[in-house]
């Protein structure tokens, strides 16, 4: 009788495992140096992203002081002068009264003084800080002459939204759907150039403007004339959500995966800043003023704004903004879509071609040896 073999199983596994690390790649220990040092470069680049957010929103929003403040006038004023020396104001003549008030709505001015009647004017629509400090400075400069003021509201928030944030909150979330929609189609596909990308774009932002809208409007109860407003909101979403998922469709085409981290900073950390938010731009350091103005975000700002609290006016100069985003991204990542798709069919009817995965590197592989 044969002797039971002890261990058999043992020994077997053990030859097997030592058959597979010899066979395949050595494993890695997690406190390996170059698990390590993936590690800290990962700990390095998100330190880095919150640092430059955290100086952003805090340098454009820490001291919110006037520059440059839009304000209107309908003659000279002693009162007015005594304002200037506490409040950077840029005035512009008005003939009267009535002009004076149809100016906020046109997205011009932040307020005004009638200074026939005494009366000062502000658009709490246009900017919420402007509409309570400027009322201030004048009734202090109005006790220090022993004259009396009036004041005047128009523009009036809605109470379903009175800090107006409804614009600003919706404008951010359609950056982010934007920014998303192109990252993760580029994940997904491997490439940030595909037959059909803006084509899925535009579906994409179609989609996410209507989800968005029907949160803020029916949903919620976000803002005002809700059976009026939301058929002008959904393309108004649509077009920033489109514009912004262009953009960072062609940055990933260029630069490839580094586009998504630009489109990031761009986007959110530069131009979410300098919207100007509720207080309106002229309560922005005179960096974020200039900055701003050709970027997304205060486009989009102004777009869905006025819109809902400026009866549509003033509107015409971000939509060209936004338009110009749209069409140059549309031709770019159209570009790199059939650059990319001829490559793709050159290699299934030439298997022996070398692969490119890169918009540069097909340009390069398409210059003729010599």
């Amino acid at each position: 009788m044969a002797e039971p073999v002890t261990g058999t199983t043992e020994s077997k596994t053990a030859s097997d495992g030592a058959s597979s690390q010899q066979v395949g790649q050595p494993l890695e220990s997690p406190n390996s140096s170059p698990q390590k040092k993936h590690l800290m470069i990962g700990q390095l680049i998100a330190l880095f992203l919150v640092s430059i957010m955290a100086t952003t929103y805090i340098s454009a929003e820490h001291l919110p002081v006037a520059h440059n403040l839009p304000w209107g006038v309908t003659g000279p004023s002693s009162l007015t002068t005594a304002v200037q020396k506490s409040t950077d104001l840029e005035i512009h003549q008005y003939a009267n009264q009535a002009t004076l008030e149809q100016a906020p709505n046109q997205g011009a001015i932040y307020g005004g003084f009638v200074s026939q009647a005494n009366t000062v004017i502000v658009s709490q629509a246009a900017s919420l800080k402007a509409s309570l400090d400027l009322p201030v400075a004048y009734e202090k400069a109005a006790k220090a002459q022993g004259v009396q003021v009036r004041f005047l509201t128009i523009n009036k928030l809605p109470p379903m939204d009175p800090e107006g944030v409804v614009p600003i909150v919706s404008v951010f979330v359609l950056l982010l759907a934007g920014y998303l929609g192109a990252t993760m189609a580029m994940q997904r596909t491997k490439t940030a150039a595909r037959r059909w990308r803006v084509a899925a774009l535009f579906g994409y932002a179609v989609v996410a403007g209507l989800a968005i809208d029907l949160i803020a409007g029916p949903l919620l109860g976000g803002y005002p004339n809700i059976g009026t407003n939301f058929w002008i909101l959904w393309p108004e979403f649509v077009f920033l959500c489109f514009a912004t998922a262009l953009l960072a469709a062609t940055l990933q085409s260029l630069i490839g995966p580094l586009g998504t981290l630009i489109t990031l900073i761009v986007v959110v950390f530069l131009g979410n800043p300098s919207t100007g938010g509720a207080n309106g731009v002229a309560y922005l350091p005179p960096f974020w003023q200039s900055l701003g103005g050709a970027l997304p975000p205060r486009n989009g700002l102004i777009l869905i704004h006025n819109t809902l609290y400026l009866g549509g006016n003033g509107i015409t100069k971000a939509g060209i903004i936004l338009g110009i985003y749209v069409v140059v991204g549309f031709a770019f990542v159209t570009i790199f879509s059939l650059v990319r798709w001829r490559a793709d069919q050159g290699a299934v009817l030439n298997p022996d071609a070398p692969v490119v995965d890169s918009i540069e590197e097909t340009a390069v592989a398409a210059i003729p040896p010599g």
